[in-house]
């Protein structure tokens, strides 16, 4: 067989994806994970054989003498691309909050204010000096914030003066490059939004405000909706949307209701980023858990959730965090903030 015109032995059992490998071409994957049961159920790694014109899994497809594959023909392009757009369809998210790409300073918003919430004050003080408060009273930020138009924006500007102090030197903010693909959280109403919240009071701290009480910062951090995404460089479905040009808007319509949770050892579960890909399932089978991740409902309704009647920390902390070692996006991380 051949794979981009490299010649390839198939060995037995092997599948497409092996072969591929063994010969040196790289097919990107999403659902697939080495030493799992592939499922073929993403579609990100569709090849085309034209000996025989069909569309492949190449992660499920077994290899056979006499394939001609191509990786990336027009044809497989196309529907690997579609994918993509069917998966941002019901993708609710952002993969960096709007308030962290506004800020000058690069400040990663989310992560200051869950370490505010939660007293980590040394910890908070650190991160704000890593990235100098340069805005001045502008606070774009602010303006930036999903939370505005609900009970006011957080009062980002005045706990990052506060943490950091004034006077921070603008040349020395480097902030990265603008990535190729960005995800956007839309189609949660308001009170969708607000249930994001532990806090759903208003605005207590002004934004000139120079003199903050830990009691009013944690108020104010509570309030924050945490729109960002938990591991935004390590999103495979980020890189493959990136990889393949693909659009978030491209089949519009609604989205699942949103459920943050969590569960033992920092485990957090953001439904908004769960694309059904089962590698969770899959690795917790591979370990045998009794109690783990299963799929639940079907088409619109399908999600993943622990078994009826459980909740998340009823999963042993080492099946979590195999779980979310091995998530392909940000809906299953493990808590930095310890």
């Amino acid at each position: 067989m051949t794979v981009d015109g490299v010649e390839v032995t198939p060995e037995a059992g092997e599948t497409v994806l092996a072969a591929a490998r063994r010969a040196g071409v790289r097919i990107p994957t999403l659902c697939h994970r080495d030493g799992l049961h592939p499922t073929g159920g993403c579609g990100v790694c569709t090849v085309e054989d034209t000996a025989t014109g069909r569309l492949l899994s190449a992660c499920a497809t077994r290899a056979e003498a006499g394939m001609a594959i191509l990786t990336q023909s027009a044809a497989a392009a196309e529907l690997r691309r579609a994918a993509l757009e069917l998966l941002l369809g019901d993708h609710p998210a952002d993969c960096e909050a709007p308030c962290q790409i506004a800020c000058p300073s690069g400040l990663p918003v989310p992560e200051l204010l869950e370490r505010v919430a939660a007293g980590q004050w040394e910890e908070a003080a650190a991160l704000a000096a890593r990235h100098p408060y340069v805005c001045g009273g502008a606070a774009p930020c602010e303006r930036a914030c999903r939370r505005a138009p609900h009970g006011g924006a957080v009062a980002i500007a005045a706990l990052h003066r506060w943490l950091a102090g004034e006077g921070g030197d603008a040349a020395a903010c480097v902030r990265p490059p603008a990535p190729k693909f960005r995800s956007r959280l839309s189609g949660l109403t308001p009170e969708e939004l607000l249930a994001l919240s532990p806090e759903r009071g208003g605005r207590q701290l002004a934004c000139d405000a120079r003199e903050v009480g830990r009691e009013e910062a944690a108020y104010e951090a509570r309030r924050c909706l945490q729109c960002g995404c938990r591991k935004p460089q390590a999103c495979q479905l980020r890189m493959r949307c990136a990889e393949a040009g693909a659009r978030q808007r491209a089949f519009p319509g609604g989205v699942r209701r949103t459920v943050r949770e969590t569960g033992g050892g920092g485990f957090r579960f953001d439904s908004a980023r769960c694309v059904l890909c089962g590698v969770c399932v899959r690795t917790a089978a591979g370990l045998g858990a009794s109690v783990a991740p299963a799929f639940h409902g079907r088409g619109f309704d399908a999600r993943v959730a622990p078994p009826l009647g459980r909740v998340w920390s009823d999963v042993a902390p080492q099946v979590l965090a195999a779980c979310a070692a091995a998530c392909p996006t940000g809906a299953m991380t493990l808590d930095k903030i310890v």
